[in-house]
C-alpha cells in the first residue's frame, strides 16, 4: 500500500513539512510538488493521499484547487488527509482548522472532505521575500502582532505537532479499503 504526500509551497515550508511527515511515515511512502500529480507513474497504487499548501495573502493555490475537484471522488474512495500552513497558526488558539475561515473555505470551494484535517504554523522569513511581499508581510504581521522587522526568519512551525499528526494519519487502519 502506497501513499502520496503532495504540497504547494510558496517558499518551502509546506515542502518541508511534507518531507517531515514522510520521514515518520509507516509505510511506503512518496513525496512530491503537486503539479507532478497528473504525470505520476504510480497511481494506481495509492491507496492513501496527504495534501499539504501553504496560504499566502489568505489563498490557497489555484491549480491546487482544481486539481483537488478533478479528483474529488478518487480522493473520497481512499484515505486522504489534508494540512494547512499559514502564519496565522502561530497564535495560540488559531490552529484549530474547524475554526479556520480559510480551510472551511478550502473545503468548501473544493467539495474534498479529507479524514484528517491539520494547520500547521509556517515560516516568516523576510529575507527570502520581493520587496512589495515583504511589506504586505510587514502590514500583515504589525496587524497580527507579529515580527515586523523586514530582516528576521523565525520558524514558527511546532515540529512536535508535525510528528503527532504523521503518527495518527500514517497508522490509519482504513475502513474504505477494508470494508
Amino acid at each position: 500500500m502506497l501513499t502520496l504526500i503532495i504540497y504547494a509551497t510558496v517558499d518551502g515550508q509546506t515542502k518541508k513539512i511534507a518531507e517531515t511527515i514522510a520521514r515518520d511515515w509507516q509505510g511506503e511512502v512518496d513525496v512530491i510538488p503537486f503539479q507532478e500529480f497528473e504525470t505520476y507513474p504510480r497511481r494506481d497504487q495509492v491507496s492513501c493521499m496527504v495534501i499539504g499548501s501553504s496560504i499566502r495573502y489568505g489563498h490557497y493555490n489555484k491549480e491546487l484547487i482544481e486539481l483537488i475537484k478533478r479528483n474529488r471522488d478518487w480522493l473520497a474512495s481512499i484515505d486522504s488527509s489534508f494540512f494547512s500552513v499559514n502564519l496565522t497558526a502561530r497564535k495560540p488558539g488559531k490552529s484549530d482548522p474547524a475554526n479556520s475561515p480559510y480551510v472551511q473555505k478550502f473545503l468548501k470551494r473544493t467539495g474534498w472532505v479529507p479524514d484528517h484535517i491539520a494547520m500547521f504554523a509556517g515560516q516568516l522569513a523576510y529575507p527570502k521575500y520581493r520587496f512589495i511581499d515583504k511589506q504586505m508581510i510587514r502590514f500583515i504581521m504589525k496587524i497580527t502582532g507579529g515580527c515586523t522587522d523586514g530582516v528576521s526568519t523565525i520558524e514558527y512551525t511546532d515540529w512536535n505537532e508535525v510528528a503527532r499528526f504523521a503518527k495518527t494519519i500514517s497508522g490509519l487502519s482504513s475502513k474504505k479499503r477494508s470494508g
